[in-house]
């Protein structure tokens, strides 16, 4: 008897683990691509989620969830271009991936066909010497220790920059917070954050020089720095122009109903 208990719990075991196993095989990839060159990781339904290579590569993994008829459809697909690696999640057999990104010839939208019952999440580990690209329409997105050019957009959901050593950053939502921190700034890139219904909260080094532009329609302004509003700078509701330390980077923020937190890191 105590050997048919263990036995029946060893297979119980191995049958609940294997579907998790299987699971995390839905996508593999790996490859390289030349220094400086881009790494663009665009998505429809699901998170996208980036980090530091150790291993020198590009390395892709896609995980899908939900169901539905069309879960089995659901794949992603590498193409390497002369500008570099692109990677997309496609949904049927009409749509394809090209250096310009995810394309369809469907004239419908994708969740008419009951997209929305099956989704796939993007984890993408990208060696510091590339440029990050990354996008999600419905899904967070998420990118540590990233370094020169950065961009992120969403539109239904958060997005998070950490750990970035960056020259220049360009992050959007619709509907979700942005929180960016930059460790260290090189180069005299721009810094650019817009939403419609979510807070930006950005943590800098505390040196941090810049030339703020903000607009917003019900959101204010929290800062660890000093804004210096002189004769060619202003402040009023709704907007704010201001020198932050010696100025000239630029720092342009936009909200509809979302305020902004600036920080410095300790």
């Amino acid at each position: 008897m105590l050997r048919r208990l263990v036995s029946a719990s060893l297979a119980t075991s191995a049958a609940l683990a294997l579907p998790v196993a299987l699971h995390a095989q839905d996508f593999r990839w790996s490859g390289t691509a030349a220094a400086g060159s881009e790494v663009s990781v665009g998505n429809v339904n699901g998170n996208v989620t980036i980090t530091a290579s150790t291993t020198g590569k590009v390395e892709v993994l896609g995980t899908k969830h939900g169901s539905g008829r069309n879960y089995d459809r659901l794949r992603a697909d590498v193409q390497q271009t002369a500008r570099g690696i692109t990677v997309c999640v496609l949904y049927d057999d009409n749509s394809y991936c090209d250096d310009n990104g995810y394309h369809s010839n469907n004239r419908g939208n994708w969740g008419d066909d009951n997209w929305g019952n099956a989704r796939m999440d993007l984890e993408v580990a990208i060696p510091t010497n590339l440029q990050v690209s990354a996008s999600s329409v419905s899904g967070d997105v998420s990118v540590t220790g990233a370094q020169g050019d950065v961009r992120a957009n969403t539109v239904s959901g958060d997005v998070r920059l950490d750990r970035l050593h960056a020259s220049s950053v360009k992050a959007n939502t619709v509907s979700g917070d942005l929180e960016v921190r930059v460790d260290e700034l090189t180069g005299r890139g721009d810094l650019s954050f817009n939403t419609v219904s979510g807070d930006v909260t950005l943590f800098v080094p505390r040196g941090f020089d810049a030339d703020l532009s903000m607009s917003s329609v019900s959101g204010d302004v929290n800062s660890d720095f000093a804004l210096t509003v002189g004769s060619m700078n202003r402040m009023r509701r709704g907007n704010v122009d201001a020198r932050i330390g010696n100025g000239g980077r630029r720092l342009d923020v936009h909200t509809v109903s979302g305020s902004l937190r600036l920080r410095a890191i300790n």
